[in-house]
């Protein structure tokens, strides 16, 4: 009896100390090392952005915090064709009124046809496109060509309207790709296609990514379009390697301009972030331009501020 007391006495003594042991293990996960703070994260944002040598605005929010940062956030900026995400979200407030159909067909025109990004420029003309594929190919390949195509089936005033209702007060589209603007405008003359500010886009994408607007199927239909972006050369370039992490954006590019804006899906929660490297001294159209290296370097800044963990794995 005395020896299957004492054993029973081992075994009660070893549970314990493996439970005490787990508990500890489960304590370190649920508080991992403290993230740098605010002011030390800001400045690490501004010295990225000032080894650039062009300009740089960024703005950003950890939707599950509510931890907001920024750079010259509400500074206007050329969009290039980032305007192409503001143009998709009234097509889909249109499809919503019955306005349009995301499976009509639509007619390329002589007029929509213009050089740039995209493949339609090099494709037969009369293919059967339908509105849904034409939304699709002006965001995951930033098509120029198809973007005047859906442009024609919205409207430009309609698109400014209900940028200016959604709360984006300085967003706007000022024509169709690669044309005269009418009536051109001081503004139009200075930001060409479009303009809008970093908050902006960031108050843009937030609403779409907690379904604010439209309907929730709306809402995370046009988040797996901006899943599909073909351009990875700037906010995915460094973070893509940090494990569950994955972009729905929209990217804008011209000779001296490089932008991405877009939600990165983290574990830990989305991340909204906006971003526009403009006057950039490079102006080759490379991976490797410096506009899109600071805007990458920015982006891999801010998981590493609000995914320490899982980011410094990555570096091992």
């Amino acid at each position: 009896m005395r020896l299957v007391s004492s054993c029973r006495s081992r075994v009660l003594t070893l549970s314990i100390a493996i439970l005490f042991s787990c508990a500890a293990v489960l304590a370190a996960g649920a508080n991992p090392p403290a993230r740098q703070d605010n002011a030390a994260f800001q400045r690490q944002l501004q010295s990225i952005a000032s080894n650039f040598g062009g300009k740089v605005t960024l703005a950003g929010v950890d939707l599950k915090t509510g931890e907001r940062f920024g750079i010259h956030a509400d500074r206007p900026v050329p969009t290039a064709s980032v305007i192409k995400l503001p143009v998709m979200v009234e097509a889909f407030y249109l499809m919503q009124e019955g306005k349009l159909s995301w499976s009509q067909p639509v007619k390329e025109t002589a007029f929509d046809r213009v050089p740039g990004s995209g493949i339609l420029q090099d494709l037969n003309p009369q293919i059967n496109l339908t509105l849904g594929d034409a939304i699709t190919l002006m965001i995951d390949l930033s098509d120029n060509t198809a973007a005047n195509i859906v442009i024609h089936q919205t409207g430009i005033a309609p698109v400014n309207a209900r940028m200016r209702k959604l709360g984006l007060r300085h967003t706007k589209l000022f024509g169709y790709v690669f044309h005269a603007k009418h009536p051109e405008t001081a503004e139009g003359k200075k930001f060409g296609l479009g303009m809008t500010t970093a908050d902006d886009m960031v108050h843009l994408l937030t609403l779409i990514q907690q379904h604010a607007i439209l309907t929730p199927a709306a809402c995370d239909h046009m988040l797996e379009i901006l899943g599909k972006q073909r351009a990875l050369d700037a906010f995915p370039r460094y973070t893509s390697n940090i494990p569950g992490v994955t972009w729905d954006h929209k990217t804008g590019a011209l000779d001296t301009v490089r932008n991405d804006v877009g939600i990165a899906q983290t574990p830990a929660g989305p991340i909204v972030l906006a971003g526009f490297a403009f006057d950039s001294p490079d102006q080759q159209w490379t991976a490797d331009n410096a506009a899109l290296l600071v805007l990458a370097r920015l982006a891999r800044a801010v998981l590493d501020h609000f995914l320490p963990v899982a980011a410094a794995a990555t570096k091992k």
